[in-house]
């Protein structure tokens, strides 16, 4: 029956409002119906009584009524009877009247009766004569039935008044949240940027929305971060499939069992390679990957890379994090420097203020000047790069970086250069010591 919220709204409001008039018109006009139904009874005692006083009662028992000041009210609406004789009655009243009024005298009830005309009729007997009396009750009977007519007349309008009232209170409220389901089915699953934009939060209704559109925000963020990490995966796992195609391919030709074991080996290579980056993506994905209480020897996974000439200053102190992570972290940075490299590619450890620090070098072209941070976007490429890539493996890096609590960072000099800035353990740094960007970096060493 009420299957909106509105009507349910104005069904709580309304309903208990029209129960408590219906009880209140109602006790009331009893109220009022007994206090007249009183009065008239103690009017009708009265003239009975004064009807008595008027009686004379002679030396054989014969009843006379005598002449009293309020003579004239007295003889209006009385009879007196003597046994079955009639010894006085009023004049100019209706035959219906004088017939009840008969019956009356001689029945057995003392209840009072209502003629017709709205008279009340009460019977007393006395001195073997019976009196009968009335009271006329038109005036006081109108006034009741005009009183419960208009009580009943102002409860409909004061119910009707509160009935529009709270209906239009209701329809103002609820306009957000109609506005707010039409502009929802309106939209489609890709349409991240919309928002329900209802301003500032004036009442509970736009105070909802105004949370919906944070909560939106960041459902739309949340879409994106999982649409880049897609494409980033994606990204890592290109290079060792299409190595594993290329050498498949020649493997097919090959006749000399040596260099199909070859082939074989470096499949099997790249095979471990992408089951690594998957178990490190999924671990990060999930949340799984935890830092390792003794942390990790940065220069131990630096050296880990075929090719890569390893340069220590100082001592290099452990970083937190996991193997297989900080592994992640420097594969895309070592991979573009042999990509772009022209002979050489280096790594540099030192130690800067509490972070341990992997500067990776080669002697190619270096980074384009006007890309600056935006490197760390995907699909950004700088203007000497070459090949398929979708630029995606810088962006991947990053978020690794950051997620032990460390950051990728461009440097500057010749070549290609990039600082990876781990936290050392012991003295972890929270998101307000992450290290700010570097403008400028000592040389390489030769």
């Amino acid at each position: 029956m009420f299957r909106s919220l509105r009507s349910r709204l104005l069904a709580v409001t309304v309903i208990p409002l029209l129960v408590g008039m219906v009880v209140l018109i109602g006790a009331g006009n009893v109220l009022l119906a007994h206090t007249i139904a009183s009065d008239n009874s103690q009017r009708l005692s009265s003239r009975l009584n004064e009807q008595i006083t008027a009686l004379s009662v002679g030396p054989h028992g014969t009843i006379t009524v005598r002449d009293t000041l309020n003579d004239a009210i007295l003889d209006s609406y009385a009879w007196v009877y003597s046994g079955a004789r009639l010894i006085e009655a009023p004049r100019g009243t209706s035959v219906a009247v004088d017939r009840l009024a008969g019956r009356l005298a001689h029945a057995q009830t003392r209840n009072p009766v209502l003629a017709p005309g709205d008279i009340l009729l009460g019977r007393r007997r006395v001195d073997g004569a019976t009196i009968v009396a009335g009271v006329s009750i038109a005036q006081l009977e109108t006034l009741r039935r005009a009183v419960l007519v208009g009580s009943l007349a102002v409860g409909l309008l004061v119910l009707g008044a509160v009935a529009v009232s709270v209906r239009r209170a209701l329809a103002a409220a609820l306009a957000p949240v109609q506005q707010m389901t039409r502009d929802a089915g309106e939209w489609e699953a890709h349409d991240l940027d919309r928002r329900f934009n209802l301003g500032p939060a004036r009442d509970e209704i736009t105070g909802l929305a105004a949370r919906l559109d944070h909560l939106l925000a960041r459902i739309a963020a949340s879409r994106r971060h999982e649409q880049r990490f897609a494409a980033e995966v994606g990204h890592e796992l290109r290079t060792p499939l299409a190595a594993i195609r290329g050498v498949a391919e020649l493997a097919a030709d090959v006749e000399d069992v040596e260099e199909a074991r070859l082939a074989l080996s470096d499949i099997q290579s790249h095979s471990s390679r992408i089951g690594a980056t998957l178990d490190t993506l999924i671990a990060f994905a999930r949340g799984e990957v935890a830092p390792k209480q003794s942390g990790v020897d940065l220069e131990s996974v630096v050296r880990e890379f075929d090719g890569v000439k390893v340069e220590r200053v100082g001592s290099i102190p452990r970083v937190e994090g996991d193997p297989a992570l900080i592994r992640q972290v420097l594969a895309p940075l070592i991979e573009n420097a042999r990509r772009y490299a022209s002979a050489a590619v280096w790594v540099e450890l030192r130690t800067r203020e509490r972070f341990a620090l992997a500067v990776v070098r080669d002697d190619g072209p270096g980074i384009d000047d006007d890309l600056g941070v935006t490197i760390f976007l995907p699909g950004v490429r700088g203007a000497a790069a070459h090949g398929d890539g979708a630029g995606l493996g810088l962006p991947l890096a990053q978020r690794l970086a950051r997620s032990c609590g460390g950051e990728i960072q461009l440097g500057q000099g010749p070549g290609g250069c990039f600082l990876v800035l781990l936290p050392a353990i012991g003295d972890p740094p929270g998101e307000e010591s992450r290290p700010a960007a570097e403008s400028s970096d000592p040389a390489p060493a030769a």
